[in-house]
């Protein structure tokens, strides 16, 4: 075949053409068409059920002599099963389900169950929950179980109270520091010391510590001691004795104590009150400002002394030939430049450095000499003379040349 007549062959009009060919023809078509299968189906069942239906006749098998009571019974069997079943079947129908709900919240875990009826002992026990001591049932453990009930169980948990009785373990399953106290029998009150707030809430491990404070109130008197006031008198001598111008006398007042105890032991004692009952009189002494000098000298500067006793304290009389005074020397026969108080002695009877006391001059001490010291008694013994010291001439005429005088000496 030529490439141009295959061409043609295979064209859409050719192929057209061959198809059209192959088609039935018309009255063939009418007959299938749907109109025509319609009728053609009515036709047929009408005809049907004009034709009278032929009788069917069943022949049961024979059964064998001797068998036919066994078969009576089979079907009695097979009848009253159908009829159990059909009545159990109508109870499961009609009949509602005797379980209920009961949703259980425990140990951190919430659970829902389907259960018969019972109570909530016999219901927990079969859940395998046990009650400790303290746990709390949100329910009667004796009721009896409902459709929808909860069932709530709060575990227990440590908790430690202190007390002056001691140290009490609770378990509880919440509440406040103040629940924990009663049920350790603590009693408390404003006053005692707590470690926790009293409503402060519960915490697993907790340590409550109370501590029972006790404040009393002791009231005792002291004495008051009178003070003594000082009275200067710039007119008296300051050595001369103080005079009382008025007694001193004690007085009383009341002292008013607040105890403060923790747990039987005294820790704290303050004054609160303090109330006088009798005022204490006070002391009045007079005492003597003025400065006493041994002398009205000028120039004395030496304190007064009280004078010396012969026989105590080493001092010893002794009379001297003559007492004079001299002044305007510059330097003693000891070196020391002479000033009240030294006195010129007669080194045979006094060695320097002897304490004397001559009455109208005071204490001097022998730190000098004179010619006199060459003189001689009638006798022929020594003078024994004291010459004292002065710082004007006017004095040293004043006291002039006295005889036979006693003195106090107090050899060194």
């Amino acid at each position: 075949m030529k490439p141009l007549d295959y061409i043609k062959e295979y064209s859409p009009r050719a192929l057209f053409s061959r198809a059209k060919e192959r088609l039935p023809k018309a009255e063939t078509l009418s007959r299938y068409a749907p109109h025509t299968l319609f009728s053609r189906i009515k036709e047929f069942f009408a005809a049907k059920e004009k034709a009278p239906r032929p009788v069917k006749q069943r022949i049961m098998p024979p059964v064998p002599p001797g068998k036919r009571w066994y078969l009576v019974l089979l079907d009695v069997v097979l009848l009253s099963a159908m009829l159990m079943s059909a009545v159990w079947v109508t109870l499961l129908v009609t009949t509602p389900d005797p379980r209920i709900t009961v949703q259980l919240d425990a140990d951190g875990s919430v659970s829902t169950h389907c259960v018969f009826p019972t109570n909530v002992k016999t219901f927990l026990a079969d859940q395998h929950v046990t009650l400790g001591e303290g746990d709390i049932l949100s329910c009667d453990i004796t009721a009896p179980l409902k459709d929808g009930m909860e069932i709530r169980v709060t575990r227990a948990f440590p908790v430690a109270v202190k007390s002056q009785d001691g140290v009490s373990v609770l378990h509880l399953a919440g509440g406040t520091v103040g629940d924990a106290l009663r049920a350790a029998a603590v009693q408390h009150d404003v006053s005692d010391e707590l470690s926790h707030l009293s409503f402060e809430s519960l915490t697993p491990g907790m340590q409550i510590i109370h501590t029972d404070v006790v404040t009393e109130y002791d009231t005792a008197y002291k004495t008051l001691e009178y003070k003594e006031e000082i009275v200067k008198d710039d007119k008296v001598y300051n050595d001369t004795d103080p005079v009382v111008l008025q007694e001193g006398e004690d007085g009383t007042k009341q002292v008013t104590y607040r105890l403060t105890y923790k747990n039987g032991i005294r820790v704290s004692r303050e004054v609160v009150d303090q109330v006088v009952i009798t005022p204490s009189t006070p002391e009045i002494i007079k005492v003597g400002t003025k400065i006493h000098y041994q002398t009205h000298l000028s120039g004395e500067f030496r304190i007064y002394k009280k004078p010396p006793t012969a026989g105590k304290d080493g001092w010893v009389e002794m009379t001297m030939d003559y007492i004079t005074a001299y002044t305007g020397d510059t330097q003693s026969a000891t070196g020391v430049r002479p000033k009240l108080g030294c006195i010129a002695v007669n080194p045979y009877y006094i060695p320097y450095g002897t304490e004397i006391y001559v009455k109208g001059y005071g204490y001097g001490k022998a730190q000098d000499t004179g010619a006199f010291r060459n003189y001689k008694r009638e006798d022929g013994s020594p003078v024994n003379q004291l010459d004292l010291f002065m710082n004007t001439e006017k004095e040293c005429r004043r006291w002039g040349r006295k005889r036979n005088v006693t003195v106090l000496v107090r050899m060194g």
